[in-house]
């Protein structure tokens, strides 16, 4: 049986201006939100720190560098890998508007090339090998929120940067970027995410890629930066989040349904990803998310 996740919808009109189809933040990752898709473009950098990106049916772990580019429709949420706030995950974010866009890439020379950067359908994930990518952020941020004269042409250019070296490194660095998930791991990752309440082995994953079990641990940790039973707790917690923050279930309920029995045992490791207990997750965010559910600084 499928578990049917719980996806926001964030709308571009909560975020641009009439004049200004491009929004900019930076945004310090927690726990206080659900997984969410939007109708607007959206390009993310990893400032500092290290975490879980959840993208699709994927859960990736993300370092300073990572860059994701995710299109219309495609649900994801960032959670840090601690809670302490010395070592935060800091995430930038540019959004945009698509129809605004097209006609400027169209007025610059060769600018039409560029668009085929709007139409991806698939997410892709990019390492920042050279330091472009964080230095474009950091302009894009500082444009964005000082807003000097003649800040929107600046930061509609800088925005055309951005999409010049998605473009260039996907056509030309396909060792730094990356796709959603290669056919042999396709199956295991569907099974993880749609059977994650039910008993699943590593021997049973490897099986469905056909792969050996060495074979498909080594393949899957690096292509997800954890290790199997890693993957599968964080995908687990991830839904009971879900559920704390938007049913009213008991707990030792919630841990039945995402796979734990042992009610003492779901909360140690509850605690150990979020730094918060079942109990408190839910009091806490649960009260944070009534209270500002759609905040202009967070992320989109």
């Amino acid at each position: 049986m499928a578990i049917q996740r719980t996806i926001d919808m964030s709308k571009g009109d909560k975020y641009f201006r009439t004049d200004v189809p491009i929004f900019v933040n930076r945004a310090i990752e927690a726990f206080d939100k659900i997984e969410h898709r939007h109708d607007f473009l959206e390009i993310s950098y990893v400032g500092e720190g290290s975490g879980t990106h959840y993208i699709g049916d994927l859960a990736l772990q993300v370092h300073q560098g990572d860059v994701f580019l995710i299109p219309v429709g495609v649900s994801h949420i960032f959670r840090p890998a601690t809670t302490s706030s010395s070592r935060p995950l800091v995430v930038y974010n540019c959004v945009m508007a698509l129809e605004p866009i097209r006609p400027l890439l169209q007025s610059f020379p060769g600018g039409g090339a560029l668009a085929t950067v709007l139409d991806e359908a698939d997410w892709r994930h990019y390492r920042d090998a050279f330091g472009e990518f964080r230095r474009l952020f950091l302009k894009l941020y500082d444009v964005y929120t000082t807003k000097r004269s003649g800040w929107s042409t600046e930061l509609h250019l800088a925005v055309l940067e951005l999409l010049l070296y998605l473009h260039r490194y996907r056509d030309e660095a396909s060792d730094t970027v990356q796709k959603a998930v290669s056919p042999d791991m396709e199956m295991a990752l569907h099974i993880i995410h749609n059977r994650f309440h039910s008993p699943i082995t590593l021997k049973e994953a490897a099986e469905l890629s056909a792969l050996g079990e060495r074979q498909f641990y080594r393949k899957f940790k690096s292509r997800t930066g954890m290790s199997f039973i890693d993957y599968v707790q964080s995908v687990r917690i991830e839904e009971a989040c879900r559920l704390l923050l938007t049913s009213d279930r008991k707990v030792a309920d919630i841990a039945s349904s995402v796979g734990y029995q042992d009610i003492t045992f779901f909360n140690r490791l509850f605690r150990k990803k979020t730094g918060l207990s079942p109990r408190e997750y839910r009091k806490e965010t649960g009260q944070a998310h009534e209270r500002i559910p759609w905040q202009i600084n967070d992320i989109p």
